[in-house]
C-alpha cells in the first residue's frame, strides 16, 4: 500500500469514527411523536377486532406492518433532514445510523420469522422481546442522540418487562401491550429531541 493509499486509509477511519461520535440531527420530533401516536390508534383499532374474536397471526402481521410504516415515515424525514443538518457529512451519519440500526431490526425479525414459524403459540413474547430491543437500541444509541434518550431506553425496557410478565400469565397477546408502550415511548423519544433542539437553539 503506498503512503497515498495509505493516507487516504487513515483519513476515511477517521470520518468514520467522527461521524460515530457526532450526534446525529436526521430524527424529527413530530415524526417520532406520530409514530407513537400510530402506534395507538392501532392499539386502538386491534382491540375493536379483538372484541370480534380471536387475534391470532393477524396481531403479529399487524404490528409489522405498523413497524414498517412508522420506519418508512421516520426514514424518509431523516434522509432529508440529515442532508440539510449535516451538509457534506451526511452520507457518513445516515451510514453510521443505519450500521446501528440494523442488526436490531435484523434481530427483530429473526425473531418474529422462528417464533411464528415454529411456535405461533408463544407469539405473546414478541412485544415484550420487541420491547426490549428497542430499549438496548436507545442505549446504544447514547453517543450519536441526546444523552436524555436513554429516559425513553429506560422507559422500553420497564414496559418490556411488565409485558413479558402480562404476557406469560395471559398466554395471549393484547393490542395495548404494543399500543400503550410504544405511544407512550416515541412521546418521549420526540419530547427529548424536542427539547434537546430547543437547548441548541432551534433546528
Amino acid at each position: 500500500m503506498s503512503e497515498i493509499d495509505r493516507a487516504l486509509s487513515e483519513l476515511a477511519f477517521i470520518q468514520d469514527r467522527f461521524a460515530a461520535s457526532t450526534r446525529f440531527r436526521g430524527l424529527a420530533p413530530l415524526a417520532v411523536a406520530a409514530t407513537g401516536v400510530i402506534a395507538l390508534l392501532v392499539a386502538a383499532t386491534e382491540s375493536i377486532a379483538a372484541t370480534r374474536g380471536p387475534l391470532g397471526s393477524d396481531f403479529v402481521a399487524t404490528w409489522v406492518a405498523t413497524a414498517i410504516v412508522a420506519a418508512g415515515l421516520l426514514g424518509v424525514e431523516a434522509l432529508g433532514r440529515a442532508r440539510r443538518l449535516h451538509a457534506g457529512m451526511a452520507e457518513m451519519m445516515l451510514a453510521s445510523t443505519l450500521r446501528l440500526l440494523l442488526p436490531f431490526g435484523a434481530a427483530g425479525a429473526v425473531i418474529t420469522f422462528v417464533i411464528m414459524r415454529a411456535a405461533p403459540d408463544v407469539a405473546w413474547i414478541l412485544p415484550g422481546l420487541w420491547q426490549m430491543l428497542v430499549a438496548l437500541l436507545g442505549f446504544s444509541a447514547v453517543g450519536t442522540l441526546p444523552k436524555a434518550i436513554m429516559w425513553p431506553a429506560g422507559w422500553y425496557f420497564l414496559s418490556g418487562t411488565v409485558t413479558l410478565l402480562l404476557g406469560a400469565y395471559s398466554g395471549t397477546p393484547d393490542p395495548w401491550m404494543m399500543g400503550a408502550p410504544f405511544g407512550v415511548g416515541q412521546l418521549l423519544v420526540a419530547f427529548v429531541l424536542q427539547r434537546e433542539g430547543a437547548i441548541d437553539g432551534g433546528e
